[in-house]
């Protein structure tokens, strides 16, 4: 039983219609959670427009208090979907002309050297060549021949967006998305709540929550599970509730299409930071008997938002351990969790 129903326009939209068969998912989970050690787990599907899968487990573990509906993890590497998001509404909105733009026609005083050649489509799929060394940024491989994945094209990507539109990565999206749809459980976090849940570490390090300034950059953007999986479900409609178009349907289309550029065929794919994998790409995160036009978007804490466009079906996870066991493969972890999605919801 639903103790805290959602009140954003996405959940108002959802029927709950629990399915007895998503067991063997919660099974696989919570098995995970107890082999990483995270103190905490949740899981939430949506297929069509029905919630069948809603479940949680664990604790916090600064304030014991079980996991509930309403419990926000940091999701971390996840955001960058709502940064895409953000890039997408100046795309769409004219403030940005192409994503083949070199980053220089964006941004004043940085090194011509370093950023020559680099576009902003470059910046969205990690094809930059752009990464840090002792804290010194350096160009490691020219634009657009190497998928490397760091937060040096984030940096740079960031900058673009507040030069040119004067507004933060979270201020757009308050204007956009979270403030129209009544989004509550979602927000990068400067001051402490008491349904923020506290990560845990594989070595010896307190419990935390990580807070920093709500620009919309940092790495503290909270969610819960079922807000988390509403963010998915507006991607797999792109932009339409019941036959309302509240949000353009351009900004899906450029978000959740393949964006990387043609001739990296050997190389993990992305949309705007969302993982595609229509190239068959060995080590690519998302498994192996997932429909093509699949999509997921992951964070460290093991959080993972995954779309499935054949099945209508969005399925979240979140757990909240940061570091992995010697013996934990995570890549193999993540493949068997699309894959028994897949599995159970085809």
């Amino acid at each position: 039983m639903v103790k805290n129903p959602s009140t954003n326009q996405i959940g108002q939209c959802l029927i709950n219609k629990k399915s007895e068969r998503l067991h063997p998912l919660y099974t696989y989970v919570e098995d995970m959670k107890n082999q990483i050690k995270a103190s905490a787990s949740a899981v939430y599907v949506i297929q069509e427009d029905r919630v069948i899968g809603e479940w949680y487990s664990g604790f916090n573990p600064l304030t014991k208090q079980k996991i509930e509906e309403d419990s926000r993890f940091n999701i971390y590497s996840a955001r960058k979907s709502y940064i895409g998001l953000a890039v997408a509404i100046l795309l769409n909105d004219g403030k940005i002309n192409s994503l083949d733009d070199e980053v220089l026609e964006y941004v004043e005083g940085i090194d011509e050297n370093i950023y020559k050649g680099i576009t902003l489509r470059h910046l969205v799929t990690h094809t930059h060549g752009l990464k840090f060394i002792n804290d010194k940024l350096i160009r490691s491989a020219s634009p657009g021949s190497e998928w490397i994945y760091n937060d040096a094209g984030l940096s740079l990507l960031y900058k673009i967006i507040l030069s040119i539109s004067h507004h933060t990565v979270n201020g757009i999206l308050q204007d956009y998305v979270f403030n129209p749809l009544e989004f509550s459980e979602t927000g990068w976090e400067s001051t402490y709540k008491n349904n923020l849940v506290a990560d845990v570490f594989e070595l010896s390090e307190e419990p935390k929550i990580r807070l920093d300034n709500d620009t919309g950059f940092e790495r503290n953007l909270y969610v819960s599970a079922r807000e988390f999986a509403h963010w998915g479900y507006l991607h797999l409609n792109k932009g339409n509730l019941h036959g309302k178009q509240v949000l353009p349907r351009n900004l899906f289309e450029f978000t959740t299409s393949i964006q990387t550029p043609k001739d990296m065929f050997h190389t993990p794919q992305n949309g705007f930071f969302w993982f595609k994998n229509e190239n068959a790409y060995l080590n690519s995160e998302i498994g192996e008997d997932l429909p093509a036009k699949s999509y997921q978007i992951l964070g460290i804490s093991g959080c993972a938002c995954l779309v499935i466009p054949e099945y209508k079906v969005v399925a979240v996870r979140m757990y909240n351990k940061i570091g992995d066991p010697a013996e934990y493969d995570y890549l193999r972890d993540i493949k068997n969790f699309g894959n028994l999605v897949s599995s159970l919801c085809n």
